[in-house]
Parts: structure tokens; C-alpha cells; sequence
């Protein structure tokens, strides 16, 4: 095997093939990149047994052949050498030896005979266009859950309808629901895992050119040059549309970046623990305070803000709120809230082209 590249596109596609890579395994084969030369350049292929990434870079192959290399290893090497130009060679002993104009380094591979082979995706159900999935990936992954122990949770609820998108995810302490207008050819339901989202979110493929398409219990999105996969989660997705309450008789306006900062600093005199931080609804003011009774600490703050409808006390999580806010992209929103052991509701003011709900579950006072 003997091949020439360049270096700044080997180092930036491995850049992203890491990332799919799983920090511990039992199968020590899944921490190599598969390498193998084609007719049209060099093909690399990482796979954690869920999400499966290749792209296809140039190089000009002088010999055929496939390798197994430690993807870590090789990322190191590539991006320490100062070189522009590489010339890699693989023997029969498996030793792969890397040449610059000044230096020589050579890496232990493995047999491609242990690498997992190539999904069979199955029948293909669905193709849409894969416009929408940026920005709905942005606007709900990181309500996803991240306990290996709730499977369904792990990943994004896409409801395909003929006119329209919803996104949905949860971790049974919020919920976030983004819908977005576009036009499809059929219905279906798909739970994709939030590990391939995260990995399309990167941009190694444009999604306002690229179609999504869903098979049996897989889903591809591609281009020329890369294909990503991913198993789907088949566990049941709870009944989202059952848990956002139909009517939260009281709203308060609040400016989004005040609102922000104030949780930020009252939040840290909030106890380690519980986090929680009460918020006080009236008229014209918000009072956000916060108490450890373990140290003694204790904050409070006020901001302007319009609330109509009944004065509520409520109590959040000062970090999920936080995070909630940070992801609310319009200048002001409103607070949706009911009781103090009610579920509140945070809209977006002046969202027009798409719909966002956010659901978090409040903190007994």
C-alpha cells in the first residue's frame, strides 16, 4: 500500500472521525481508522457501532491496499509534522512509515480482517431534504438526556408530517419542542441518537444541499465525498404532546440577557446540591433569590419585566434554566407559568419563520 496526500486534509478529516471514535471499548479495533485506496482517492472510515463516518480525500495511490491505524496516533503524528506534502507506504508487516522532506515515522497498524463491515441499511423508506436539520439541532439537542439508562431520551424525536417538521427532546426534567414549516412527501417518526446529530452539527456535510434518508432502523445524510449513518433508537419516545400544559394563565415578558445574568449571579450563592433559585412574579418586577442553608449564603436581585395575571413564587434549577436561556435566541421572552408546582412554559417574542416551545419542570419551594 503507497500513497501520497496532503496534510491539512488528512489531519482535518480525521479531525472530525474522531470525534465518533468511543472513548472505552472492549474492541480495541474500534479505536483505528479504516484506510483504504480507491480509483477516486483514499477512503477513511470510523464506526463506534452506532454512527459509521466516511469520506473519500484525495491522494495519488501508487499501490492498492487497506489498513487499520490508530486513529489518535495518527491525528498526533499529522498535526506535529509542519510538512505540506506526505508520503505514507504500509508493508506486509503492517508497519506504516509516514515521510516528510525532513523526517520518517513509523506507526504499528492492524489487519482490516477484525474492522466491523459495512451496515445493510435496509429498504429505504423515506427521503427528505435536510434543510430544516440544522437549526433544529441547535434549538433542542442539548435538552437531550445523557444517562446511558434511558435509551429514549438519548436522542431527537423528528415528527415528519406533509407540512411540517417537529423536533423534540427531553430529559424528563425539560422538554423542548421546535417546529419548522417544510413541505415532505409522507409521514413518519424517527428517533435519531443525539451522538450523530452532534456530529452533522460540526458541518463536515451541508445540510441545505443534502437529503436526509431514513431506512428500516437506520438514518444516512451524505454528499459526494461523506456519508454518515447511524442506527435509530427504537424505545418508544414519551408522549410529549400529553406533558406541555394546554394553558398557563400567567405570562411575564422578560429581556432574555438580563434575565440571564441575573440567574448567573444569584445562582451562586444557590446550595451545590439543589441548585435552586426562586423566582418571584409580580406587576412590574422579577425577584429571583437564592439560600444555602449549609454555608449560610444567601442572594437576591430584581429586574424590570410586564407580568399579566396572578403573582407566582416559583422554584428552578439555576443550571437547566441557564442552559435553557442561553439557547434563546430573540431579544425577549415570555414566562408562561400556572403554580408553583406547575410545569412553566418559555416562548421566543418575535419568532416568526418557526416555533419554539420549552418546557422545565419547577423545584418545590
Amino acid at each position: 500500500m503507497n500513497f501520497s496526500l496532503k496534510r491539512l486534509e488528512l489531519i482535518d478529516t480525521l479531525s472530525t472521525l474522531i470525534k465518533i471514535v468511543p472513548n472505552r471499548t472492549t474492541l480495541p479495533i474500534l479505536s483505528t481508522v479504516f484506510i483504504k485506496t480507491t480509483e477516486k482517492g483514499l477512503l477513511l472510515r470510523t464506526t463506534d457501532l452506532e454512527v459509521d463516518m466516511e469520506c473519500l480525500i484525495d491522494a495519488e495511490v501508487l499501490e492498492q491496499g487497506e489498513v487499520c491505524v490508530p486513529i489518535g496516533k495518527l491525528f498526533e503524528i499529522g498535526n506535529s509534522i509542519l510538512a505540506e506534502d506526505l508520503s505514507i507506504n504500509v508493508n506486509e508487516t503492517q508497519r506504516m512509515r509516514i515521510k516528510t522532506s525532513t523526517g520518517k515515522y513509523t506507526v504499528m497498524c492492524q489487519k482490516t480482517e477484525e474492522y466491523p463491515e459495512k451496515r445493510d441499511l435496509g429498504e429505504n423508506k423515506l427521503n427528505i431534504s435536510a434543510q430544516f436539520l440544522n437549526e433544529s439541532i441547535k434549538a433542542t439537542s442539548y435538552a437531550c438526556s445523557k444517562d446511558e439508562l434511558k435509551p429514549s431520551l438519548n436522542g431527537v424525536l423528528f415528527d415528519i408530517k406533509t407540512g411540517s417538521i417537529t423536533a423534540v427532546a427531553t430529559d424528563a426534567h425539560r422538554l423542548v419542542r421546535y417546529v419548522v414549516k417544510q413541505k415532505n412527501d409522507k409521514t413518519e417518526q424517527i428517533l435519531i441518537p443525539n451522538k450523530f446529530l452532534s456530529i452533522v452539527s460540526m458541518g463536515p456535510i451541508n445540510t441545505k444541499k443534502a437529503s436526509l434518508e431514513i431506512f428500516g432502523n437506520y438514518v444516512l445524510i451524505k454528499d459526494e465525498r461523506k456519508k454518515i449513518t447511524s442506527r435509530l433508537i427504537t424505545e418508544k419516545f414519551p408522549d410529549y404532546e400529553s406533558v406541555i400544559p394546554e394553558e398557563n394563565p400567567n405570562t411575564t415578558k422578560l429581556e432574555t440577557k438580563n434575565f440571564l445574568n441575573v440567574i448567573r449571579r444569584v445562582s451562586l450563592m444557590s446550595n451545590k446540591t439543589t441548585k435552586q433559585v426562586v423566582v418571584k412574579l409580580t406587576k412590574n418586577k422579577t425577584t429571583i433569590t437564592s439560600e444555602d442553608h449549609e454555608t449560610g449564603g444567601a442572594a437576591l436581585d430584581e429586574i424590570e419585566s410586564e407580568h399579566t395575571g396572578e403573582d407566582c413564587t416559583i422554584g428552578f434549577n439555576a443550571a437547566l434554566l441557564i442552559e435553557i436561556l442561553k439557547n434563546q435566541t430573540t431579544k425577549e421572552i415570555n414566562l408562561l407559568t400556572n403554580t408553583a408546582l406547575s410545569a412553566a412554559i418559555i416562548k421566543k417574542v418575535g419568532e416568526t419563520e418557526t416555533e419554539t416551545t420549552t418546557l422545565l419542570m419547577p423545584i418545590r419551594i
